[in-house]
This record gives structure tokens, sequence and C-alpha cells, in this order.
């Protein structure tokens, strides 16, 4: 016997700091409104099954399936056995996108995945879900250690870099036609990932790739759902961390390196991205609080 019903996790949530957050649990559900993601959702099916709709087509997961949904899909008319198990992994489009690598290839994978969201995971790579999955688990409870968050966060980072060798297997046995505007998005990707450093305007890439600012944004929002200066800034983002964390160098000295007009400019941006000064990141970054 199954129970319909939307496929909405209630509680409990295990931990939840607005960016990331795992359950293992289903208490109810409501079954009158539509799941809309804004972030990416993984779900190991441990037993039994569950079928929904993601955008519009069906899907049924059962054990030792993973169900990988990415930002702005719509999930509908959710089915699960009574028997049905789970664990999941939800994380905002944010969080996702300064954890996750950055490479061309990851994006296939998020290509691969919107076609293919259900995949079947083999006992061994079950095993290594598992097992991240209860250290996840044990780093959230252990709510006393000042180093919980980047942990976690390295937790995550390794998780995503088991898997590729599998989902390297998958693309492989699933080549993926390359449209036309994937094509252009991964050129772009290219050189916004080799650049150094890197032009915060939308315009220097249009401009290498010979097409309009206009284009490339629209094919950016076509491929990843995410606007061009969003992916910009993700990938400077990523260089301030490492500079901040990893190098002596003064902020002056960054804001020079990273070519912002001024010291005052990289704070504000700083500021707008992170959510705090540039001093209170690198002491964030290298575990010393606020």
């Amino acid at each position: 016997m199954e129970k319909r019903n939307e496929y909405k996790v209630r509680k409990p949530v295990l931990f939840e700091n607005g960016a990331i957050a795992i359950a293992e649990n289903i208490e109810d559900f409501d079954s009158q409104s539509i799941v809309h993601i804004n972030g990416v959702m993984i779900v190991l099916c441990c037993q039994g099954k569950v079928s929904v709709d993601i955008n519009g087509q069906t899907y049924t997961a059962q054990t030792n399936d993973l169900l990988i949904c990415l930002p702005e899909v719509i999930i509908e008319n959710g089915k699960i056995s009574d028997d049905f198990k789970f664990k999941a992994i939800f994380m905002s489009v944010d969080y996702a996108f300064n954890m996750l690598p950055t490479s061309v290839r990851n994006w296939n994978f998020k290509m691969f995945f919107e076609q293919n969201p259900n995949i079947h995971l083999t006992e061994s790579e079950v095993s290594i879900f598992n097992r991240y999955f209860e250290l996840l688990k044990d780093k959230f409870a252990d709510t006393a250690n000042p180093y919980r968050e980047y942990v976690i966060n390295a937790l995550v980072e390794a998780l995503t870099y088991d898997f590729h060798n599998s989902f390297d297997n998958l693309l492989r046995s699933k080549p993926h036609p390359i449209s036309s505007s994937e094509n252009i998005f991964n050129k772009f990707i290219e050189i916004l990932s080799t650049a150094y450093p890197k032009r915060r305007n939308v315009a220097f890439y249009a401009d290498k790739l010979n097409i309009t600012p206009k284009y490339l944004s629209v094919i950016c929002k076509k491929v990843s759902r995410l606007n061009a200066s969003k992916i910009i800034d993700g990938y400077v983002a990523k260089d301030i961390e490492r500079l901040l964390k990893n190098s002596r160098k003064s902020v002056k000295e960054i804001s020079v390196e990273l070519e912002f007009p001024n010291t005052s400019f990289f704070g504000r941006y700083v500021k707008k991205y992170f959510g705090c000064t540039p001093n209170e990141l690198r002491r964030k970054l290298n575990g010393m609080g606020e």
C-alpha cells in the first residue's frame, strides 16, 4: 500500500543553518502544495520506494537509488511506500556553488543530472554515502566544536570528490550530446576558471566569445539557471577566500592583486557577497571566529 502525498520533508531536520541541512525521517506531508526546489537536494532511498514528478516527468526510486534534484525544479505528485526510508542532504544554491568543484566537468555533471535525476548506486557507493552521512550527523551534533562548520564543509567537499569517479563512469555510459548553448557555456567557464585575476564584468567574457553580453547572460540562465554575473561572482569569491586564508597579504594587497579599483570597493564587494568585512572573513576562514 502506498500513501499519495507531496514529497516534502517536514522534520526532523538534523541540522540547518540556512545553507545545508540533512534529514532521514518523514513525519508528515503537505498534500496540497507543490515543492519548488531552490537549492540542491540529494536523496538516497534506503528502503521501499518513492515516486515523484520532477518538472512533469515521473521518476521512481527504489532501494539504493539516488535522486538528485537541482535548483529551480518542481516536485509534485509524490508517492511513498509504507516502508520508505531515506537519507537526504539539502544545500542552498549559494552553498552548493561555493562548496562544489567549478570545473567544466562539474557543469557537465549538472547537465547530466538534469536529464537523469535518478541513478542506481552500487553497494560500495551506498556504503560510502552512508559513512559520510553518519559523519555529518556526528559533526552536526558536535555543537561545542568551534571548527564544526569547517569540518562539515570539508566532509561535503570530500563526498563530492569521492563520487566524481562514479559520475565519470555514468557520463561515459550515457553520453550527453552538447548543444550549441552548452558549448558556448563550457567555453565561458573555461575562460573564467583559467583567468587570473578574473574580470568581474560580463562584457569581458562575451567579447572573448564574440557574442553580446545579453546573449551570454541568456545562455548562462538557460544552461545553468544562474545569471552570468552570479557565476562570475562565485569564481571571484573563491579567489578571495583562497588569498585571505592562505596568504599573509594585506587586504589592500589582495584588492590590488584582484584588480579592484580600491580597498573600499573591495570591502563593499566582500561585504555584499559574504556578509562580513575582509578581515572578519579572514578570521572566520582561519577558525578564529568573528
